[in-house]
C-alpha cells in the first residue's frame, strides 16, 4: 500500500486510503489469502482517544473506510490535529480471505501562527507497523522513517513558498471577507512518503451550509487542485475540518453520527480492478510490437494534466477526455549493445541505484541473492534477464500479506502480486548495479479468442542506456506493446495516485489495429 503523505493539505491527506486500490490492480495475477488484519482496538499514539467527527469513505457507492478526527486547541494558541483512518476492502473474486485492512493514525501540531511544528504517523497492516515522523527545524524539515528492515532520516530545505494549509486557509478567509469573491493561492506542501515538495492551488469559494441530521451546519466551501491533477471540493467547518469531500467524483467522504461497520464487523466493499475493453487483439499478447487504442475517461476535467504522455510506452493525442494512443514495445531494437557492468552513470540516473524504504537494495539478503542470480555476468541486458526470470519463477502469483509489501518482505514471503514483483525486481536490479524504478499504470492482455482485457498494474523499468520496461509477473524483459504508464512510483517523483483517482470507474478502452513483432521485422 502507498502510505499516507504527511504535512499535506488537510483535505487531500484524507485521500490516502484510496492508494490501496493499487494493491488490487494486478490484472495478470490471481487473488489469494491476505491474512489477518491485526488491527488494534485502541490508539497507540493518542492515549486520550475519542473523535469529534467521523466521516464515512465511499468509492463507487461502497463504504470502504472512515476517518475519525479530533482538534485540540491549547490556551497558548497551539493546535493539535488527531486523525485515525480505517480502510477495508475485498478484491473481487478473491473470497473472504482476499480482504485488505489498514489502520493509520496521525497527530499533527501547529504553533499559534498555524505554522507546522511536528507530525507522527503510524500505520498498521497485517502485523506490520510503519512509523513516520516529521518536524521542522529552522529552514529544514526532518523526516524519520521506521519500517520493515529499514530506518532512515532525511533532511529537506524548505522552499520560500512552503506553508501549511491552515495558514493559507486563514489568509484566504481574510481576503474573502474583504472582497466577498472567490480567492485563490498556490503554495508548496510536503509529502514525506514521496519525499518531495508539491504544489497545491486552493480556492476559497465562500460560505456554505452543510445539511446533516436535520441541522444546517455553517462552514466554508473550498476547492483544491494538487500538482498531479487531483481535484477536491469540500465543505469544511470554521476550523477547516472537512464535513464533506469529493475527489474527482470517485472518492467521497461524508459526515456520519456512528462509525460504519467495516471488515469483520460488516460487509466489506468489493472492488473490481478490471477495465471495460472492446475489440480484439493478438491472442498471444506477448508478441505485440504495436497496438493502437482509443481511451475515454468519461468526464475527465480538460484543465487537468494529461493522464498519458508521449514516452517509451506510447505516443498520445488528447482531445478533452479522449486519448488516441499508439502503444509501443520497450524491447531494444536489433543491434542494441547493452552497457557493461559496472555502468558509468550520470547523477540523474545513478540515483535509481540508491536503496529506499520500499526497495532495500542494501539489505544483505537482497545483495546476496542478486550476486547469486547474476554471478559474474557483465552484460547488463543478460544480467537483467536473469533477475526478471528469477523473480518470475521464484515468487508465487498470489496476493501478498499486505497491500504493497517491501522487497525484503516479498523475499521472505516468496509470494505477491504485481506490486510485490515490481519492488523485488527493482531492489535486485539496484543491488546488481542496474538502475531501476517502479512504474504504475494500466496493462492490456487478451483471452484465447483475442478479446481484450485490462487492469491497473505495477511493473518496473531499468536503465540500459535507455529505459526498458520489465515485468516480473509475466517474465518480460523488454515489455510488449500493451502498457499505459501513469507515472513513476519512487521517492522524489510525483507518483500516480491522482491520475488513478481521475481514471478509476470512468475509463473505457477500444482496441484498434495491432502489429506483432514478426510483422515489424523484430
Amino acid at each position: 500500500m502507498r502510505r499516507p503523505p504527511a504535512s499535506r493539505s488537510r483535505s487531500l491527506r484524507f485521500l490516502a486510503p484510496l492508494a490501496l486500490l493499487w494493491a488490487i490492480g494486478c490484472h495478470s495475477v490471481p487473488p489469494g489469502d491476505e491474512g489477518d488484519s491485526n488491527q488494534p482496538a485502541t490508539s497507540e499514539i493518542d492515549p486520550q482517544g475519542g473523535a469529534d467527527r467521523i466521516l464515512a469513505i465511499t468509492v463507487g457507492g461502497q463504504t470502504l473506510g472512515m476517518v475519525e478526527t479530533r482538534l485540540d486547541k491549547a490556551a497558548d494558541g497551539t493546535w493539535t490535529s488527531h486523525e485515525r483512518v480505517t480502510f477495508s476492502m475485498t478484491r473481487q473474486g478473491g473470497g473472504a480471505d482476499a480482504t485488505f485492512n489498514t489502520l493509520s493514525e496521525s497527530i499533527t501540531v501547529y504553533d499559534p501562527q498555524h505554522e507546522f511544528v511536528s507530525e507522527v504517523e503510524v500505520e498498521r497492516e497485517a502485523g506490520i507497523t510503519i512509523t513516520r515522523k516529521l518536524r521542522r527545524e529552522g529552514d529544514r524539515l526532518i523526516s524519520e522513517y521506521e519500517g520493515p528492515d529499514r530506518k532512515q532520516t532525511l533532511e529537506f530545505p524548505v522552499p520560500a513558498d512552503y506553508r501549511t494549509s491552515l495558514q493559507v486557509y486563514f489568509d484566504l478567509l481574510a481576503q474573502w471577507r474583504e472582497t466577498q469573491a472567490p480567492v485563490s493561492a498556490t503554495y508548496s506542501t510536503f509529502s514525506s512518503e514521496r519525499e518531495r515538495f508539491e504544489k497545491i492551488e486552493v480556492t476559497f469559494l465562500g460560505e456554505a451550509n452543510y445539511e446533516h441530521a436535520g441541522k444546517s451546519l455553517p462552514g466554508y466551501s473550498m476547492r483544491e487542485r494538487s500538482e498531479d491533477g487531483t481535484l477536491v471540493t469540500s465543505i469544511v467547518d470554521h476550523d477547516f475540518v472537512p464535513m464533506s469531500l469529493d475527489a474527482s467524483g470517485t472518492f467521497i467522504a461524508t459526515m456520519v453520527d456512528t462509525p460504519p461497520k467495516l471488515g469483520g464487523e460488516g460487509p466489506s466493499g468489493t472492488i473490481n480492478a478490471e477495465l471495460p475493453v472492446s475489440g480484439t487483439t493478438e491472442p498471444e499478447w506477448w508478441q505485440l510490437g504495436e497496438q493502437k487504442i482509443a481511451v475515454t475517461v468519461e468526464g475527465d476535467d480538460p484543465a487537468s494534466p494529461d493522464l498519458w504522455e508521449d514516452n517509451h510506452y506510447h505516443q498520445v493525442e488528447r482531445q478533452g477526455d479522449a486519448y488516441a494512443m499508439t502503444l509501443t514495445t520497450t524491447r531494444p531494437a536489433a543491434g542494441f549493445v547493452a552497457p557493461s557492468l559496472p555502468m558509468k552513470l550520470e547523477p540523474e540516473i545513478a540515483r535509481f541505484l540508491e536503496p529506499t524504504a520500499m526497495a532495500q537494495s542494501d539489505n544483505p539478503a537482497i545483495q546476496s541473492l542478486a550476486r547469486e542470480i547474476v554471478g559474474g555476468e557483465t552484460n547488463s541486458m543478460k544480467a537483467a534477464e536473469k533477475v526478471v526470470a528469477a523473480v518470475f519463477h521464484g515468487i508465487a502469483k498470489e496476493a501478498g500479506a499486505r497491500g504493497s509489501a517491501t522487497a525484503t518482505e516479498v523475499l521472505r514471503n516468496a509470494s505477491g502480486d504485481c506490486t510485490e514483483h515490481a519492488v523485488l525486481v527493482v531492489a535486485l536490479m539496484r543491488a546488481a548495479g542496474i538502475p531501476a524504478r517502479v512504474v504504475d499504470g494500466i496493462v492490456l492482455a487478451a483471452n484465447e479468442d483475442g478479446s481484450g482485457v485490462a487492469g491497473y498494474h505495477a511493473w518496473a523499468e531499468i536503465w540500459l542506456g535507455q529505459w526498458v520496461g520489465v515485468d516480473g509477473t509475466v517474465g518480460e524483459t523488454g515489455t510488449s506493446a500493451r502498457y499505459l504508464e501513469f507515472g513513476i512510483d519512487e521517492p522524489g517523483q510525483l507518483g500516480s495516485g491522482g491520475k488513478m483517482m481521475r481514471a478509476i470507474g470512468k475509463t473505457k478502452i477500444e482496441l484498434g489495429p495491432h502489429k506483432t513483432f514478426e510483422a515489424l521485422g523484430r
